[in-house]
């Protein structure tokens, strides 16, 4: 009886589904991926076609029998008499030059029907990439680009002025003022993502926007000098620059308390220095840090510290009156910096530090007390790595007297400290820590 009574509520619950018009079937549809719509066909007949009017279509290539099925499904989909609006178009496909043709057309046939995010993933490697034909410029209601591996050559123009998201992923230009006619041609695009590519042919990466508030830029380390960064985004309220290529880095404008992720080394060799006689590079240096003075969160690697450490021995920071949290990674050498470093900030109201490589504390004069610990600094975070340096095949210094100096340089001078946070590496000495007189009554000394 039960089984029975199941059968019955599934016929009238699908018979409910089915009185539903297409359109609202259709959008019910477009939540699932499109291997389950089609499977739909099979219901009824009138469900049998209604797959082709979702507005959405998801496809990786490599899971149909063979590319002439594959082919065949993204003809019936798109070129067919159907020129509703898409909401959503995502292919992964492997794209090579004697589909070019073929894939034109799809891509086409998608900015006709006014796809609103659009997504498109070529997985062959660069020979050969296939070229973004000229509609992409000119969708109308685009809101979210997502390319990978594709071609992009120059527009003669672009009318893309609802796009908001834009990722780039490995594309190639066919010059620097591709990428950014097309930047500087989304009136509303707010967040922008590009990695880079060894072959990508860029000489500059132009980033003028006028709405943008999220840019990252992601680039591993090649050997090729000369390459400019430079950004122009008044409103910019994130920004991750992850760059081991470029050169120069020039910050026209960025938001008055933005948060940045800084990981460049501005083509400074590893295990070289900065040279006094590099005037254009000091001068570039100088630049780049007051671009960043306003910003209220930095996180910044190691490498840059090491370029700016050498940069100290010959300038003075400029004054970061705006930050309120800083994550900061350092190394051997760039170590002896810290207190000049939080010096530089005087509103600073927490703080991560990390610790690649603990040196003889003798080293480091922890005389200065900067103007944050006075008044400002809350909150305290103290990491260290045990492991080997890469760099000199040493084992680091490991010793207690070391971390007990670091401890307390902040817990004896920081006056509004409310927390330090220790990690693991600080086990062995906690107690020792916890005995230390504190400056501030209200410190507490507690393990991560």
């Amino acid at each position: 009886m039960d089984g029975e009574t199941s059968v019955i509520e599934n016929q009238h619950n699908f018979d409910r589904l089915s009185n539903l018009p297409d359109s609202l079937l259709c959008k019910i549809l477009s939540d699932f991926s499109t291997k389950e719509s089609v499977c739909t066909s099979v219901l009824s007949k009138r469900w049998k076609s209604l797959w082709l009017n979702v507005p959405a279509l998801d496809l990786i290539s490599r899971k149909f029998p063979d590319d002439d099925v594959f082919a065949s499904f993204m003809d019936r989909f798109l070129c067919s008499e159907n020129e509703q609006h898409l909401e959503k178009f995502k292919l992964i496909y492997e794209v090579y030059m004697h589909d070019a043709s073929r894939f034109k057309s799809w891509i086409d046939a998608v900015t006709r029907r006014r796809v609103h995010h659009l997504d498109v993933r070529n997985e062959i490697c660069n020979d050969g990439l296939v070229k973004m034909p000229p509609s992409i410029y000119s969708c109308e209601r685009l809101v979210n680009l997502n390319l990978y591996r594709v071609f992009l050559e120059h527009p003669e123009s672009v009318f893309l002025h609802c796009v908001k998201i834009m990722h780039l992923d490995l594309v190639l230009y066919d010059g620097d003022s591709t990428l950014e006619t097309l930047v500087s041609s989304c009136p509303f695009l707010e967040e922008f993502t590009i990695s880079r590519d060894p072959d990508d042919s860029l000489e500059a990466v132009c980033v003028r926007s006028q709405s943008l508030k999220s840019f990252k830029l992601d680039c591993g380390r090649f050997e090729i000098d000369g390459h400019v960064v430079a950004i122009d985004a008044p409103r910019l309220e994130c920004m991750t620059l992850s760059d081991h290529m470029s050169e120069s880095f020039i910050i026209h404008s960025i938001g008055p308390s933005a948060k940045v992720d800084i990981d460049v080394i501005f083509n400074v060799e590893y295990c070289q220095t900065l040279q006094p006689d590099d005037s254009s590079k000091i001068t570039m240096l100088s630049e780049f840090l007051t671009g960043l003075s306003t910003v209220s969160e930095m996180t910044i690697s190691a490498v840059t510290l090491n370029v700016i450490h050498d940069y100290c021995e010959m300038e003075q920071l400029p004054q970061f009156s705006n930050l309120s949290y800083l994550d900061a990674r350092f190394q051997e050498t760039s170590l002896k910096m810290l207190p000049t470093f939080l010096k530089s900030c005087p509103n600073l109201h927490s703080v991560v530090l990390e610790f690649e490589l603990l040196p003889d504390m003798e080293q480091v004069d922890l005389s200065l007390v900067p103007q944050c610990f006075q008044s400002s600094l809350e909150f305290v975070e103290l990491k260290t790595l045990d492991g080997v340096d890469m760099r000199k095949k040493e084992r680091p210094l490991r010793g207690k007297s070391n971390k007990m100096k670091l401890a307390k340089y902040f817990v004896e001078n920081c006056a509004a400290l409310k927390k330090l946070t220790l990690k693991e590496s600080f086990c062995n000495i906690i107690n020792q820590i916890k005995s230390i007189p504190r400056r501030s009554t209200e410190c507490e000394v507690v393990m991560d």
